[in-house]
């Protein structure tokens, strides 16, 4: 017995309940409360794990039920039964997840800022229709608390009142189900969906509990997942689909590479074993990864993050000899920048007090940098199209890029790579944005992972820290998990900027509580390079031949300036 409990409408789900049933399974459709034709009031997570045990309970009492129970969740499907793969361990045999979106970093906020694309239009069509949605208008509101008045739906404003240290997810967490639950789970995740991490974090979380979890990670975005006609948006194609290629059949002698979901074969394999004791028995660990980039292809892995991938660092450097006399947020350079990507980091400034290079832009949130594709919700009507679109960020002022060398060979990474940032702003409060690009052989860059930190979250989504104006700062900006080979020919693009909307709200940078400040303030950004400050993207390689010099001293939370015993440690290579 298949239990699913929806959101969205059972109705719409009729064709799962039919695939399924021709395995020979029978499934359970729930309406959730105050959804499609269940009564009560929506009262968002918090409703949910009262309401699921109640229904498992009551499957469980009917005559046509054997004892065994599975779930399937997608997104808030999870969300809305992971109670009961918690309370029901006996009795739950499996589970399919889809992300596990169940606590405010894994849905609503990520590393303190708002997946504005995502919540804004889910809050509102909650109570219309989006073909009324106006991105113009309600993208850019001031306050952005008054972009669903409360009058029409409170849901909203209780999010945002006070961010992230909103009181309203006190009874909105569910993420202690997750740590309790204790069944086999088949978990599966896009590349190009904006909530991986809700499928990674709840992943590695269930891995711990010793019962077995598969993942499967593929070049699908949100809704392509679960399978369907959606297929990898952009101006590219990783693999053909399905036999099938945009000009016509593949032909016989031609290679290709199916990457389209196998959502219901993996289900359907998954469960027969575990709830009918039929198939081979699967590793009580196993990974499904399909590599993006140069050679795509489909790899089993034993674990993730890759066990295999070693941490290299990729110094950010000024391609010009830029020195900051100061910190007052301005570099000699200046402009937009055209810097470096290396493994080897710039040699210390002799001296005593060493200065370190630097390079500064100016952050406008009235001229924020556009979402260009990449992991993000489709929603056609503002053109956020998810997938590895080209990007063109580079040629404003307000981004500063690092390119490496031309690369010899192809280099894989995969896992989850971070940018250690070292910048300092003239705002109180403000944001950092990074996205990890493929660039080919005619310059055109491609979307590979992204990330964001809000300066003001960057320790805790729990308190706020606010900055000094010009103090130096190590923000570490995580990214989203990637399976990528750049290929020989290409190079590996790096940029820092302070906005990707509407992929993420505004930060106004005048450090008011950000949903209801009335104002927004033009902000000095400098990001500072070498052993003093050595920014720094951290990408998990796999394979490739890379000489990296290491700088041994330079440990976590090491304070700008302290270059204490600093020493190159050697070179080293990776292989595949």
């Amino acid at each position: 017995m298949i239990i699913v409990r929806t959101v969205y409408g059972r109705r719409n789900l009729q064709t799962i309940g039919d695939i399924f049933g021709s395995h020979g399974y029978a499934t359970v459709i729930q309406d959730v409360r105050g959804s499609g034709e269940s009564s009560g009031q929506f009262g968002f997570l918090a409703q949910e794990p009262k309401d699921a045990v109640e229904t498992a309970e009551w499957v469980l009492d009917q005559p046509w039920c054997d004892g065994r129970l599975a779930i399937l969740g997608t997104s808030y499907l999870s969300a809305a039964s992971i109670a009961i793969a918690a309370e029901f361990s006996d009795e739950v045999k499996a589970a399919v997840w889809v992300t596990v979106p169940v606590r405010k970093d894994l849905l609503c906020f990520q590393d303190g800022a708002l997946r504005l694309h995502h919540t804004l239009p889910w809050a509102y069509m909650r109570t219309a229709s989006l073909s009324g949605f106006d991105p113009e208008l309600l993208y850019h509101k001031i306050p952005l608390i008054d972009a669903v008045p409360q009058s029409t739906d409170p849901l909203w404003a209780a999010v945002l009142e006070e961010g992230p240290r909103s009181r309203f997810w006190n009874g909105h967490d569910l993420w202690d189900y997750v740590r309790r639950t204790r069944v086999p789970g088949l978990h599966l995740g896009g590349w190009f969906d904006f909530l991986l991490d809700a499928t990674l974090v709840p992943y590695s979380e269930m891995v711990q509990s010793g019962a077995s979890q598969r993942l499967v990670l593929g070049p699908w975005s949100h809704n392509g997942t679960i399978g369907g006609s959606e297929k990898i948006s952009g101006d590219v194609s990783y693999g053909y689909w399905s036999g099938q290629r945009e000009d016509g059949p593949v032909g016989p002698n031609e290679d290709q590479v199916d990457m389209s979901s196998p959502f219901i074969e993996e289900c359907v394999r998954w469960l027969d074993f575990w709830v009918k004791g039929t198939g081979d028995s699967p590793a009580r660990s196993s990974v499904k990864c399909f590599f993006t980039g140069h050679r795509p292809h489909w790899a089993e892995l034993e674990a993730w993050p890759h066990p295999g991938a070693s941490d290299v660092r990729m110094y950010l450097g000024a391609a010009a000899d830029a020195r900051c006399s100061d910190h007052d947020g301005r570099s000699e350079a200046g402009g937009r920048g055209g810097g470096v990507l290396s493994v080897l980091s710039a040699d210390a400034t002799s001296g005593e007090n060493p200065v370190a290079a630097c390079e500064s832009f100016v952050y406008d949130p009235d001229d924020p940098v556009p979402t260009e594709g990449g992991a993000v919700w489709a929603f056609p009507k503002v053109g956020l199209v998810p997938g590895p679109s080209v990007s063109s960020a580079h040629l404003r002022e307000d981004v500063l890029t690092y390119d490496s060398e031309v690369l010899g060979s192809p280099l894989e990474i995969c896992g989850i790579p971070e940018v250690e940032l070292y910048a300092s702003s003239d705002a109180p409060d403000t944001d950092f944005v990074a996205t990890l690009l493929d660039v080919d052989e005619d310059g055109v860059a491609r979307y590979v992972s992204d990330g964001i930190v809000r300066a003001r979250y960057r320790n805790s989504l729990d308190r706020e820290d606010f900055l000094e104006p010009g103090q130096i700062y190590l923000f570490r900006i995580r990214m989203k998990g990637c399976a990528h080979a750049f290929g020989p020919g290409h190079r590996i693009r790096l940029t820092v900027t302070s906005s990707n909307f509407p992929k993420f709200d505004r930060n106004p940078n005048t450090g008011e509580p950000i949903y209801r400040s009335q104002r927004m303030q033009k902000a000095v950004q400098t990001v500072y390079y070498g052993p003093v400050c050595p920014s720094a993207v951290v990408l998990p390689v796999l394979s490739g031949e890379c000489e990296v010099v290491t700088l041994n001293s330079l440990q976590r939370g090491a304070a700008p300036g302290d270059t204490a015993g600093m020493v190159r440690a050697g070179t080293f290579r990776v292989r595949g």
